[in-house]
């Protein structure tokens, strides 16, 4: 049990990071990425968002007997499954500083 608290709040800890990091600080326009921001969109976002859709994936899969009773199956797993597939395969090579809108109903 203490080994699980242990867990949760490293894992808390390092959701809270990489959620205050992952916000935008300016906006720029620019037609065409730099060679630096390919390499690091080919490097480093792809695998983790590729990441991200096995986690979400199995988070889908393990909770679906609480999702299906409640009603929200489409909105679980389009948040889970689908919108990480579309950030991780349809997201312009190299976009890194501006926002990609996954879906209709984001605002």
């Amino acid at each position: 049990m203490r080994l699980m608290k242990k867990l949760v709040c490293v894992l808390a800890g390092i959701t809270l990071l990489v959620s205050i990091s992952a916000t935008p600080l300016w906006a720029t326009e620019q037609s065409e990425p730099s060679p630096d921001e390919v390499a690091a969109d080919l490097l480093f976002v792809r695998p983790v968002a590729l990441c991200s859709i096995v986690v979400g994936l199995t988070i889908f899969v393990v909770f679906l007997p609480f999702t299906i009773p409640t009603g929200n199956l489409s909105l679980t797993g389009r948040k889970l499954v689908v919108d990480p597939v579309k950030f991780t395969f349809l997201k312009p090579l190299g976009e890194l500083d501006t926002p990609f809108r996954l879906s209709d109903t984001d605002n």
